[in-house]
This record gives structure tokens, C-alpha cells and sequence, in this order.
């Protein structure tokens, strides 16, 4: 192989002399090159190390909008398909599906070829392409869903059952209070409140500051400030719905009469607490789509990471006969 994989507080990718070392989960990290998928908080660690990092420009900006924090030696990719040689490596970046900015990245050797999805969603959503399958040698797949009994309805039929929700609440007198990720999903769920219901959305500081990061990309977002005159007295007169990321302004909006709604894949398998309603929504991959896309890319090797890597990497050895086992089994 044109490389050895290890787990070392991230994806550690290791040439004879150079070390890159993908979404660490600790900034107290070393490596040639830091290679950072996307900007959720469990992915950006990475961006708070001295090395010298790899990310697109959206996850730059995104969190440095979530952050206030600037990142300093790093080199923005911008395009997919863009092709970076690093060393005697070629990489690849491709778009993921997940959020904005959040790629998967393919690395082409001598003799093989190595892919790491990071979180992928393979489907259209209102503001995301999908992710498309790559093709290598060996693959690190995100598994945060890679259980059999996760299966996703159709996105659009969650969309409706949403909005129907939405409309029905504020009919009745309570727009409801999503509690969602700041990024991703609450510009997912804000656009599907302006597209299907063709009403404003008030949001907290945080997501207005990211909002901001996803027009600038071109999204469409309708919303007020909660921090502005105009969004603290909606939100007072309960005249339109709230979308927030933060726990104690979730707790108030329900404390005064708004319904809680909570839109997340794990709806899909659980009964969530704190919540009058819950849709599953996801911005990652249900099983079968997961199951799809190992077929399709034809690596003979598959390390899955996240939540279910090791339940995914029995089935694969024992449905599909392929060498499986979790990433973070390489330590």
C-alpha cells in the first residue's frame, strides 16, 4: 500500500514521511497536514491546532461565525472535484451532502486508492446536493447511522409532515420552538418554514450569524433576530415560530406556551424527551444508503466510524464478505 491507517485522536494517514491527520477529535494534535471535513463541533477540533490545515472555505467561515474565533495557517479549497497534490500523494475534495462546505475526500496513491466520507447524506434536501459515491481501494465511511433498523422516510413526506405541524400550531395560537444543530439544520429547517408555509422565522444570535454564512453561498433565508426589536416582540406576542440552538431559550419558549418540536435521525429509532413532537430529519445517510454506497465505491477494505462503526462492520464482514472492522480499532 501507498500508505499505513491508524487511529491517533483522529484519522491518521501515514506516509513514509509525512503524517495527515483527518478531523482529530483533540486540538493538541501533530501531523504534515490537518485535514478538517466540515464544521460541526465534533469535527473542528482540528481547526484549533498550530498545524497547518486543509478545509473549504464555507467550514472556515462557518466556524468562525459559530466561534468568533479567526483560523489562522490554513488553505481554503473551494471547488468540487478540486484536485490538491500533496506530496506524492493526489487528493480530492467532494462535496458530502451534509451541511454547507462539508466534503469527503478521495487520496490516489501509486497503486491505490483511499476515500473518507466524513458525515454524508446522499440525498437532495431544500438547501444541500447530495453527496456522490466515490470509487476506491479502501474506505472510511461515516457509520453514525449504520444500524439495520434505521431506515429514513421520504425526505419530502418529512418536509410536509413539518410544515403541516408548524401551520396547525400557529393556527391554533402556538407557533412551535425548534430545537436544532446551529448549523445545517437549522438553515434547512428556516428554508422549509419560508418555502412551504411562506413565513419569517425569528432565530437566536448564533444561527443569525451563520444564517448570514449560508446567504453569502447563495441560500435563500428569511428570519429576524431574536435579538432585535422586531424578533424579541414576535417572540413575545407568539407570532411566529422560533428556531434556536440554545438549550435555556429552548426551555423559556416552552415555558411560555410554545410546543417543542425536535427534528433529528435518531426520531427515527427513538422516543425523544423534551419535545410535544419529533420528525426524522437527518442530514447524514440511513443504513441502506450506507449499504449503497460500500457497493458502489467497490473498496475491498471498510473502516466505518461513528456512532454504529462496529454493529456496520459485522454486518459488511458477514453479508458482503468484505474485510470490515472500526476505524478506530487501527489504534
Amino acid at each position: 500500500m501507498d500508505w499505513s491507517l491508524h487511529w491517533f485522536n483522529g484519522i491518521l494517514l501515514l506516509l513514509e514521511d509525512k503524517a495527515f491527520l483527518i478531523d482529530p477529535s483533540s486540538n493538541n494534535v501533530f501531523g504534515d497536514v490537518i485535514v478538517v471535513s466540515h464544521a460541526h463541533g465534533d469535527h473542528v477540533a482540528g481547526l484549533k491546532s498550530r498545524g497547518f490545515k486543509l478545509a473549504s472555505y464555507y467550514t472556515l467561515k462557518l466556524y468562525e461565525a459559530a466561534t468568533n474565533v479567526r483560523v489562522d495557517d490554513s488553505y481554503p479549497l473551494f471547488m468540487d472535484g478540486q484536485r490538491i497534490p500533496l506530496d506524492r500523494l493526489m487528493m480530492e475534495v467532494y462535496n458530502s451532502g451534509h451541511i454547507l462546505g462539508s466534503l469527503q475526500f478521495r487520496f490516489e496513491g501509486v497503486s491505490s486508492s483511499l476515500v473518507y466520507t466524513g458525515d454524508i447524506n446522499l440525498v437532495d434536501t431544500v438547501i444541500t446536493n447530495a453527496g456522490k459515491v466515490l470509487e476506491c481501494d479502501e474506505l472510511i465511511i461515516d457509520a453514525t447511522y449504520g444500524n439495520p433498523k434505521v431506515s429514513f422516510p421520504d425526505r419530502w413526506r418529512v418536509y410536509e409532515d413539518l410544515a403541516g405541524f408548524i401551520d396547525s400550531s400557529i393556527k391554533s395560537g402556538r407557533p412551535p420552538v425548534l430545537k436544532v444543530y446551529s448549523i445545517g439544520k437549522a438553515q434547512e429547517v428556516i428554508a422549509l418554514i419560508n418555502r412551504f408555509l411562506g413565513l419569517e422565522v425569528v432565530v437566536d444570535s448564533k444561527i443569525a450569524r451563520i444564517n448570514e454564512v449560508y446567504r453569502s453561498a447563495g441560500v435563500d433565508l428569511t428570519y429576524i433576530p431574536l435579538s432585535s426589536s422586531e424578533g424579541y416582540e414576535s417572540f413575545k406576542s407568539l407570532s411566529l415560530p422560533l428556531v434556536t440552538s440554545n438549550a435555556k431559550v429552548y426551555k423559556y419558549a416552552r415555558s411560555i406556551g410554545m410546543p417543542g418540536v425536535m427534528a433529528t435521525g435518531w426520531a427515527s429509532i427513538y422516543r425523544l424527551p423534551n419535545c410535544e413532537a419529533s420528525f426524522p430529519l437527518s442530514d447524514h445517510a440511513d443504513f441502506q444508503q450506507l449499504v449503497s454506497y460500500v457497493e458502489a465505491s467497490g473498496a475491498k477494505r471498510v473502516y466505518p466510524v461513528g456512532a454504529f462503526s462496529r454493529q456496520f462492520s459485522i454486518w459488511l464482514r458477514r453479508n458482503m464478505g468484505l474485510e470490515a472492522k472500526p476505524i478506530v480499532d487501527l489504534a
